[in-house]
């Protein structure tokens, strides 16, 4: 009865843990396409084409192939398909599949003839363009946890004093008061100074729900050199808005629920990053275009606002100021059109995910707050390292039109998978640091969970159509997202031979949880209308 109460009121995405190398990629990964509808529908690659809205971000020259000016919106919807995961034989389906209304796009160009020998055209644009939608929801049960428990990784934490007043250690170290006497204890201290979970765990369960986006404020100036080359600038600026629900329980043998962590995670801030474009027709009789965009790293700044808590302990509130450095990109793009009918394009990105780089604003004792010194965090970024590789993404779009006033558009990409295999999540390694204590992950302090997930290969589909009438215009897109992912509600390095969890269970010495399979995809339709003038 008790475990069909906690999934009527599971409902749905996202891990919440303390910041982390999972919980960053999670925010400020870009390996979707999202702008306009014929961007869209192209499957983003417009590099080398340009005279779109949406490649004032993948390729700031593309603005300079623009001859009048415009302005453009974007709006629709987006669709999970589901987002549920088991071990088992489990047929049951959880998930949010309701559509959400999602503002996608707004920007204009505005377009100066110069008409001069060299220069023929130079333009200013300003786009506003989501670059990814958290919007989603995950349901996950793990039926086979072979009597390890997420509080036996926590145990480990506080047996070797990694506990703050912020983290989920010094919550289960602590009792909680019941009916008037301090009867409740997560974790019980032996004579030997160990800290134990008093119970084992045969199956759990675990529920996310996340809103918000990632979006850019991009402004750029661009040129056209006598019809033959361009290039342009843009200076992104990046806003963040990310909300985050979980719950999660683990049940004993008999059926009881042995005990349930709630996180409520809000994270916000900004970033800045400069992008330089380039295109060319080395052939002049020849519509063939190459492109080739170099973006620099995105610097965040992010703010990390959680409240957690376990069952009847008091709300704790945990807050983290953060710097975040993405890695640089770098874009290769073609494309070419046959007379007005066809027009097609490839593109490929290159991105090292291994140097995200993580830290911490520094706040001199005199109080003065500079935005841009930070103090690394390196055994976070150490872990950044081992578990992240370089991504690769390929795209491909062809448009064609029947008529001149209809056009129909086809796309597609490939984004390879950025975590190295058996990425794992071992909490105890970054708090321990380099074992003398005084020098760990500060990130540690702010834990409040443990689990993980790494996300596979991406596969994306896109179709388009769209309709011109003089100088207006109305596009419209359907994406279809596929990607998988193996979530672990916690790491169970605690196992090892050598450890103290094994010495107490020496049948469970070496045990792990296999992950749960979950099933990522989404679909997105929308729709842009636009003005040339």
């Amino acid at each position: 009865m008790k475990k069909n109460l906690f999934i009527i009121l599971l409902f749905i995405v996202s891990s919440a843990q303390a910041q982390d190398t999972y919980l960053n990629d999670r925010v400020t990964a870009t390996d979707d396409v999202i702008g306009t509808a014929r961007y869209v529908g192209m499957g983003g690659a417009m590099g080398a084409l340009g005279a779109d809205l949406s490649v004032i971000s993948s390729n700031p020259a593309g603005i300079g192939l623009y001859r009048k000016s415009e302005v453009g919106v974007t709006f629709g919807a987006v669709v999970p398909n589901k987002a549920n995961g088991w071990n088992t034989q489990d047929s049951r389906t959880y998930g949010e599949k309701l559509p959400r209304a999602s503002f996608d796009q707004l920007g204009f160009v505005w377009n100066m003839n110069f008409d001069g020998d060299m220069v023929k055209y130079v333009n200013f644009a300003i786009n506003y363009q989501k670059k990814a939608n958290y919007n989603m929801g995950f349901y996950a049960d793990n039926q086979a946890l072979r009597g390890l428990s997420q509080l036996d990784q926590v145990a480990e934490l506080v047996t070797n004093n990694f506990v703050s007043d912020y983290n989920l250690a010094a919550l289960a170290k602590t009792p909680v008061l019941n009916d008037n006497t301090m009867d409740t204890y997560y974790l019980t201290p032996g004579t030997d100074g160990v800290y134990r979970n008093g119970y084992n765990s045969v199956e759990n369960a675990y529920d996310r729900h996340q809103t918000g986006y990632l979006a850019s404020y991009d402004f750029n100036g661009s040129f056209n050199v006598n019809d033959r080359f361009y290039t342009g600038l843009t200076i992104g600026l990046d806003n963040v808005h990310y909300n985050s629900w979980s719950e999660y329980g683990e049940w004993a043998s008999d059926g009881g629920l042995n005990h349930t962590l709630y996180n409520d995670r809000e994270i916000r801030g900004y970033g800045v990053n400069v992008k330089v474009g380039f295109i060319g027709r080395p052939i002049a009789d020849n519509s063939l275009r190459i492109g080739l965009t170099v973006e620099t790293p995105t610097w965040y700044r992010l703010e990390n606002d959680t409240h957690f808590h376990l069952d009847k302990s008091d709300n704790v509130s945990s807050f983290l100021e953060y710097t975040l450095r993405t890695p640089w990109r770098a874009r290769f793009s073609l494309g070419s059109t046959v007379d007005k009918i066809l027009a097609w394009g490839v593109e490929y990105e290159y991105a090292n995910m291994a140097k995200n780089a993580m830290g911490y604003p520094d706040w001199p004792d005199d109080g003065y707050h500079n935005s841009f010194s930070n103090d690394k965090d390196h055994y976070m970024n150490r872990m950044t390292e081992n578990i992240l590789r370089g991504q690769h993404t390929v795209k491909a779009g062809l448009e064609v039109k029947p008529v001149d006033a209809v056009a129909l558009r086809v796309g597609y990409n490939y984004v390879s998978k950025r975590f190295r295999d058996g990425a794992a999540y071992d909490q105890y390694e970054l708090a321990n640091g380099d074992g003398t204590g005084n020098n760990y992950c500060y990130a540690m302090d702010y834990q409040t969970s443990t689990d993980y997930m790494t996300l596979g290969a991406t596969n994306i589909f896109t179709f388009g159509v769209g309709f011109k009438h003089k100088r207006f215009y109305a596009d419209l897109a359907y994406k279809y997202r596929m990607q998988t992912a193996k979530f672990y509600a916690f790491d169970t390095a605690f196992t090892t031979p050598d450890g103290i969890f094994a010495a107490d269970n020496p049948t469970l010495s070496g045990a792990s949880i296999d992950p749960v399979e979950v099933d990522l995809n989404r679909h997105q339709v929308m729709c842009s209308l636009g003005f040339k003038f």
